[in-house]
C-alpha cells in the first residue's frame, strides 16, 4: 500500500511538472493577448466615451447606425491597406465619399480620425483636445455615430487606424 501511495505521488508530481512545462509555454502568448485586450481600441468604448463627453456638455447622446460603422469600416480598412492618413484618400476622394459608398444619406456628417494610439482612452482625449475634432464630438446636429478600427502599417510601423463618422440622417 505504501508503494501505491509512493507511485501515486509521482505520477501526480510528473503530470503536475508537465502542465507547469505547457503552461510556460502558453503563459507569454495569454499574457500578450490580455495586455493587447486591455490596451485595445475598442468602437463600443469610443462610443461610450463620446456619449459622455456629450452629455458633460448638455448634448444629446449619439445612437450607433450600422451604415455609419460601414462606412467608417470602409474608410479604416482603405487607409490601413494603403498606409495613408488623411480625410481625402491619396486620388482626392473625400469622407463624404464613404457615407455615399455605404448608403447613408445625411444632412449632416462629419469624421474624425486617429492613428497611432493603443487605447481608447487615449484615442478619446486626444480628440477632446484638439478644437476640429472637439466640434465634432459636441455638434448638437449629429444625431448618429458609427466608429471602426483596422490594422495597417503607418510609416513603417504597424498600426491602428480609428475612423469616427458623424450624421444626421435626412
Amino acid at each position: 500500500m505504501r508503494k501505491y501511495k509512493e507511485i501515486m505521488k509521482l505520477k501526480i508530481a510528473i503530470v503536475v511538472l508537465v502542465m507547469l512545462v505547457v503552461l510556460i509555454g502558453i503563459i507569454p502568448n495569454f499574457r500578450t493577448s490580455v495586455l493587447d485586450s486591455l490596451s485595445a481600441i475598442y468602437a463600443s468604448v469610443l462610443v461610450n466615451l463620446t456619449n459622455k463627453d456629450r452629455i458633460a456638455t448638455d448634448v444629446a447622446e449619439l445612437k450607433v447606425n450600422p451604415i455609419l460603422e460601414k462606412a467608417a469600416q470602409m474608410k479604416a480598412d482603405d487607409m490601413a491597406s494603403r498606409s495613408y492618413f488623411a480625410h481625402n484618400t491619396p486620388e482626392g476622394l473625400t469622407p463624404w465619399y464613404w457615407f455615399e459608398q455605404a448608403g447613408y444619406k445625411y444632412k449632416y456628417a462629419g469624421e474624425n480620425l486617429a492613428v497611432n494610439f493603443e487605447n481608447s482612452e487615449d484615442v478619446q482625449t486626444a480628440w477632446m483636445n484638439s478644437r476640429g475634432h472637439f466640434l465634432n464630438i459636441i455638434n448638437p446636429k449629429y444625431t448618429e455615430i458609427g466608429i471602426a478600427t483596422s490594422t495597417g502599417i503607418y510609416k513603417g510601423r504597424t498600426a491602428i487606424f480609428v475612423v469616427q463618422m458623424f450624421g444626421a440622417p435626412k
